[in-house]
This record gives C-alpha cells, sequence and structure tokens, in this order.
C-alpha cells in the first residue's frame, strides 16, 4: 500500500530547477539562488536533498541530478525557462527515484503541468507535492508556497505564504555618501517598467545604471544603447552589492504582480531606498517613507528622488534582519 508520510531516515526531498541557469546561479538567477538556499538549509537539517537542475551543482549535503550537460541559452533568445529536454530528464528520474512518502518541490507551473500525466499513476501516489510560485501562475492546483499575499491573491489556489530567505550581503558603512545616479538589476524588460526609469533619469538629470539579461532583446536594444544609460551585462552578487551600496536609490518599476523581489530586499540590505511601483511583493517589503517611496510615473520618480536625502540607509536595512531567516519557515512547512 502506498503511503505519503515523511520520514526524515529514509524519504527524500526531490527539488526540480530550471534548464537556463545552474543551482546556484553563477551570475542573473533569482530562482535558482532561492532553490540553492532552500537546498543548503535542509540539508543542514538532515534532510536527504535531491535537486534536479542543469551543468554543475556543488552543495555539501546535497545529490545531484544532472538533467543537462549546460544550461540551456534558449530563454536569451525570447525561449521559455525549461526545455523539453529539461524536463523529460526530471521524469525519468523521478520515475526512477521516487518512494513512498517523498517530497517533490517545483519552481515552475511547467513542472506539474508536463509531469502530472508522463510520471504515470502510481509514480504520482507515492510523493506529496509542492510548488514554490516564483511567477504570475502555478502548475499544482494546492500546496503552493507563495513568496508574498498579493502574488497568492493574484493566483488564487490553496496554499502558504512564506517570503522567499535569502543570504543577504550587509553594508557595513552605510552613512558613507551616495553617487548620483539610478540604479536598476534585473531582466531588461518592459514589464520590469526600465523604460520609465529611463525617462524619469533624463527629467532628473542622472544616469541610469543598469545590470541583467536582455531576454527581450527588441525593447532591450532601445533601452541600453541610449546615452544615458550605463549597462553592465549580468553581474554577480557581490558586484551587484557594491552598486547596491553606491547608488542614490535601487529604481524598480515592475508593471505586473512581482511575486517577491529578490534585488529589492538586497539593495536594502545595503542601505539603498527602493524607489518601485509598489505591485506584488515589493508593496510588501518597502515602506512608504521609510525604506522607499512609491511611484507610478516617470514624474514619480522625480518627485521621489528630491526626497531620497530624508531617508536614512541604516533604516532601510534594520527590516531584513528578519527575512534573511524566512527561509527556515518553508524548510519547516516542507516537514509538516
Amino acid at each position: 500500500m502506498l503511503t505519503k508520510k515523511f520520514d526524515i531516515t529514509r524519504n527524500w526531498i526531490h527539488i526540480i530547477s530550471l534548464s537556463c541557469n545552474p543551482v546556484p546561479p553563477v551570475k542573473y538567477g533569482g530562482i535558482e539562488l532561492v532553490i540553492a538556499h532552500l537546498c543548503e538549509g535542509l540539508a543542514k537539517r538532515n534532510a536527504k536533498v535531491k535537486c534536479y537542475s542543469p551543468g554543475e551543482l556543488n552543495i555539501e549535503g546535497v545529490e545531484h541530478v544532472k538533467t543537462l550537460a549546460a544550461p540551456s541559452l534558449h530563454i536569451k533568445e525570447g525561449g521559455l525557462p525549461n526545455t523539453l529536454e529539461h524536463l523529460e530528464a526530471v521524469k525519468l528520474a523521478l520515475r526512477e527515484n521516487l518512494i513512498a512518502g517523498d517530497i517533490v518541490v517545483f519552481n515552475h507551473a511547467d513542472h506539474h503541468r508536463y509531469l502530472k500525466k508522463k510520471l504515470g499513476f502510481f509514480n504520482r501516489l507515492k510523493a506529496t507535492y509542492y510548488e514554490v510560485a516564483h511567477w504570475v501562475d502555478a502548475g499544482l492546483q494546492k500546496n503552493i508556497i507563495y513568496p508574498s499575499l498579493h502574488l497568492k491573491q493574484d493566483i488564487g489556489k490553496p496554499g502558504v505564504v512564506i517570503p522567499h530567505g535569502e543570504k543577504l550581503l550587509f553594508n557595513k558603512n552605510p552613512g558613507k555618501p551616495r553617487e548620483d545616479y539610478l540604479f536598476f538589476a534585473g531582466r531588461i524588460t518592459k514589464d520590469k517598467g526600465v523604460d520609465i526609469a529611463l525617462a524619469a533619469s533624463k527629467k532628473i538629470g542622472v544616469p541610469l545604471v543598469l545590470a541583467g539579461p536582455l531576454n527581450d532583446k527588441a525593447f532591450a536594444e532601445t533601452i541600453i544603447h541610449d546615452s544615458n544609460v550605463k549597462y553592465l551585462g549580468e553581474l554577480t552578487y557581490q558586484e551587484l552589492f557594491d552598486h547596491y551600496c553606491r547608488c542614490k536609490a535601487m529604481v524598480y518599476m515592475t508593471q505586473y504582480t512581482e511575486p517577491f523581489g529578490l534585488s529589492v530586499i538586497e539593495a536594502m540590505a545595503a542601505g539603498a531606498p527602493i524607489i518601485t511601483t509598489g505591485k506584488g511583493g515589493t508593496g510588501e517589503t518597502v515602506v512608504m517613507g521609510k525604506t522607499g517611496f512609491i511611484a507610478n510615473t516617470a514624474d514619480d520618480i522625480v518627485d521621489a528622488y528630491e526626497k531620497l536625502n530624508a531617508l536614512k540607509s541604516e533604516d532601510c536595512i534594520k527590516p531584513l534582519t528578519i527575512i534573511r531567516w524566512m527561509l527556515w519557515l518553508i524548510i519547516i512547512y516542507l516537514f509538516l
């Protein structure tokens, strides 16, 4: 008889990543960073963890199921985050590895939608399935782990709200004067409002410094070649942290329900105030008039920029001493 009772001494937690980045990511890759921290945290709790991802994985105590020899590049050419080859490799490995009582954690809506029929009836019964929602969609119908309340309200499926946990770098010299430029880290796409940030930077008369992948090349080309923009490419977290510590503000004009916004809390940990639309998770991590300002237009950004000197970097850092431990809530939730 099949059972779903998890036994930490014998059962495995299978964590499924995407095909477009290694775990942990070398540079850009928010989902893969969350997965890496979850794998590491679970292993430290003596859980048996398998991570299904492309390329190499080097996390102590975690078994790697390599789905592709190297991460796929197609997402940077307008493709999807999961190739068919990657999903097939996940399917075959789960068929071979699953035992009754295991836990499977998906990290994209494609995962369950592709696997729900292909795994086979008995394999589906063996495990308990969860999904961490990193986008405005979820493949499972329940057991969703939402990083923000706004995302849960938008998707509307049963689940629990647990903000992403991250091993943040903290600015040890937050009183150092900041430089006159706006900074953005993330996908250089229209749904991130980068064009609005550029228009504002011109009105203010300061540069807009950008870091991140060019997934939408047609849009990105019109932005990165503007004379007011300095485009740095994809950076490591340490390189990003340097700009978070120096910039006048992190401008994050997301135009959709942002699932969480990892770069927002990274910037706040460096003492950078945030200018954002407040959509999705950004509205739950930024305190208006304390750690940043809510803005919807280029003129709103200009108004916010003029008020930045009234904010203290120390006030941006203080709230994050709690957020960095949120990872443990996910770990506890999976075990219960």
